[in-house]
């Protein structure tokens, strides 16, 4: 009898090892699992970031480009105009009564914008103007 007793107790000790070694690897499982789900949640974050830098770096650059070309403008002749932003949506006169014109362009860009170029008499430009509405 006290050798089906030992076997019993032996049985029972070696079941409660067997269970506390399964939950623990279960628990290291779970931890294995959250850390794999942090690092692809951080790196998700991380890379949205990076793309997003760079989208709004090239945003930046062409537009600092676009007002490099528009700046430039001064002193070109209304061809120089014509060949560069092509004919204008309007020619008027700028109402200083020395035979000076105003190129506007609007330019369609989701902000409405304006470009106007102001020329004088001799079709060289004096001033430029980007008016956003």
């Amino acid at each position: 009898m006290k050798n089906v007793i030992c076997l019993l107790l032996i049985l029972s000790t070696a079941i409660c090892s067997a269970q506390s070694i399964n939950e623990q690897e279960q628990m290291q499982q779970q931890r294995e699992t959250q850390n794999i789900v942090i690092g692809v949640m951080v790196a998700i974050v991380t890379i949205s970031a990076i793309v997003t830098v760079i989208f709004c770096s090239k945003a930046h650059r062409q537009e600092m480009a676009e007002r490099a070309k528009f700046q430039g403008c001064l002193g070109k002749s209304k061809s120089d105009i014509y060949n560069i932003y092509g004919p204008p949506n309007s020619i008027v006169d700028d109402a200083q009564g020395q035979g000076g014109t105003i190129l506007e362009y609007r330019i369609v860009n989701g902000g409405g914008n304006r470009k106007m170029f102001y020329l004088n008499k001799d079709n060289i430009v004096t001033a430029v103007k980007d008016d956003s509405r």
